[in-house]
């Protein structure tokens, strides 16, 4: 039996070994998922644990998904242009990095027929999930990408991308408004990284989070009646194609339908 897992901080919560248990179970792959909470500290060490206990293969979560890239063998092209892996594939000790959060943020917009070209996007944070978005967004034709921190940085001179603080939200405005922060993840629920007013400002409303499966900020879109959707497709997208790597082979379209299906039924906690 092959053994993966998901290396990551703070995994209490996480729905991926329950994911991916159910993978396998679906495709009949004999395959076990663990979840790897690792200190700040043993990153290094933790991938090396990949090597020598022959793990096949590991998901990447936050806060490390640019910090393991450095003790990897290889890097996938997607993964290199946007500076952060999701997934890791060993093939006898030799570790190669990859992002699948790429596609699997792509199938927001493509079940959606939701069309960038020509769109103006603002997203909520500047970590590792952001630097994807921003990426995503950008080779799908957005005009233009206001990222939005805590802390004022410098903007790009010609360039596409822009920088605001969240003292400014109040002035911006746009077709799509995308939270990749974690403010409104479980247990901490009640919370929203904007206001009420913010929502009347853009058409419609991405967040990452899926636990809970509507947050504060999804519940404040569908109070105008905006379009909004949770980050469910994208965990279930991004972890299909991290076992297609792992398997070397790929599923019919019909195992992520019926998983966004099943787990839209899903409660946090």
């Amino acid at each position: 039996m092959k053994l993966y897992g998901l290396i990551g901080e703070t995994l209490t919560h996480s729905l991926s070994p329950q994911l991916h248990k159910e993978i396998y179970k679906r495709t009949g792959i004999r395959a076990a998922y663990k979840n790897f909470p690792v200190p700040a500290d043993k990153v290094e060490q933790a991938i090396d644990s990949i090597r020598v206990l022959s793990i096949n293969g590991s998901n990447v979560t936050i806060p490390y998904k640019e910090a393991v890239m450095p003790y990897l063998d290889a890097i996938d092209s997607t993964a290199e242009k946007l500076g952060v892996v999701n997934t890791i594939l060993n093939l006898d000790g030799h570790l190669t990095g990859y992002n699948t959060d790429y596609e699997g943020f792509g199938l927001l917009f493509k079940r959606r027929q939701w069309n960038l070209k020509g769109s103006h996007v603002t997203i909520l944070g500047t970590g590792g999930s952001s630097k994807m978005v921003v990426q995503y967004v950008k080779d799908h034709g957005a005009d233009s990408v206001t990222l939005v921190s805590r802390l004022p940085k410098e903007n790009e001179r010609g360039g596409i991308i822009s920088y605001k603080t969240y003292k400014d939200l109040p002035d911006l405005k746009g077709d799509f408004l995308i939270n990749t922060t974690p403010v409104g993840m479980y247990p901490n629920v009640s919370s929203s990284p904007i206001s009420d007013e913010t929502v009347s400002q853009f058409n419609a409303f991405i967040d990452l989070i899926y636990n809970p499966l509507e947050t504060v900020f999804l519940k404040q879109a569908k109070s105008q009646d905006k379009p909004a959707v949770n980050g469910l497709e994208m965990l279930i997208g991004q972890a299909i194609k991290s076992v297609e790597i792992w398997e070397n082979r790929t599923f019919p379209e019909t195992l992520m339908d019926e998983l966004v299906r099943d787990y839209s039924q899903w409660k946090e906690g």
